[in-house]
């Protein structure tokens, strides 16, 4: 079966599996391909990013998260981890967005973890305490 054939088979299951409101993980595992190919069709049949969506699936797990733990600062690598999200998971972006609309912020640091190698930088966040974040 060429190419073509195979990604239109592929395309029209994954429409099929929208339709019936399965997640993208289930979608992936069903057809045996990695969450970021089924993404990658979804745009490409859709025409648009989906990244819209992505930001309001997202920031609700982190509000909740960051709302259990007060004033704890997190990385994004740890928020990931927490909230299940793929390791390619982009939640920067949503993170940056977070802080634009005066949810969260951000507070530069660096992270030490041997006493022999170089401190890196690092972005650590938490909820907005509702004061002016550079008045610090």
């Amino acid at each position: 079966m060429p190419t073509w054939e195979r990604t239109k088979d592929r395309r029209a299951h994954i429409a099929e599996l929208v339709a019936s409101k399965h997640p993208v993980p289930t979608i992936a595992a069903r057809l045996g391909i990695h969450e970021r190919s089924v993404y990658r069709h979804l745009v490409a049949m859709e025409g648009r990013s989906r990244a819209p969506q992505v930001y309001e699936e997202r920031m609700p797990l982190v509000i909740t998260h960051l709302e259990a733990y007060p004033g704890k600062l997190f990385t994004e690598g740890e928020l990931r981890r927490v909230l299940g999200l793929p390791v390619t998971a982009k939640l920067r972006t949503t993170l940056e967005r977070m802080e634009r609309e005066g949810l969260v912020e951000s507070v530069p640091g660096f992270r030490d973890d041997r006493a022999f190698c170089v401190p890196r930088p690092v972005t650590r966040w938490r909820l907005a305490s509702g004061e002016d974040v550079g008045s610090h």
